[in-house]
């Protein structure tokens, strides 16, 4: 097996962040708004892993991991562009964590799909901004590998 870069694997977890995206897109357009939140979360989720992976910072293996990110605020060698959104990205990725269980799991309390239904277009909304950002950041750190 062949040793992948930190920045490949970033690159490659931020291409499985546009595929929770896009599921996040159709699930919308189906109007299955739990599934909408659940894939937003995913994408948050696996853009901000990816940005973590190709800083070097370990992160815990759980689905908010908003402490070790908002953490990058403090990091000089960051573009302050990026430092300045972190706290926001921060409590996205926390309000996400936080509702994908019940996204994934709400059948278990007698939530049914309609629950979600004013949230999930913000959910898609947000998901898409963040993972954008954590993409103009890796861009803008390294060249992607594939480019």
């Amino acid at each position: 097996m062949t040793s992948v870069s930190n920045i490949e694997l970033a690159y490659k977890a931020l291409a499985r962040a546009r595929r929770w995206l896009q599921s996040a897109f159709r699930a919308l357009e189906d109007e299955r708004w739990d599934d909408v939140v659940y894939s937003a979360q995913m994408a948050v989720e696996q853009s901000s892993k990816g940005v973590l992976i190709a800083l070097g910072i370990d992160y815990p293996r759980e689905h908010d991991i908003s402490d070790v990110f908002s953490e990058l605020r403090n990091r000089e060698d960051l573009p302050k562009w990026f430092r300045d959104l972190i706290l926001d990205m921060s409590r996205n990725i926390a309000e996400l964590a936080e509702l994908r269980g019940l996204a994934g799991y709400g059948y278990e309390k007698g939530i049914d799909v309609n629950y979600f239904k004013d949230y999930a277009p913000e959910a898609y909304s947000i998901a898409k901004d963040h993972v954008d950002i954590c993409e103009k950041l890796l861009n803008e750190l390294f060249k992607s590998p594939s480019a």
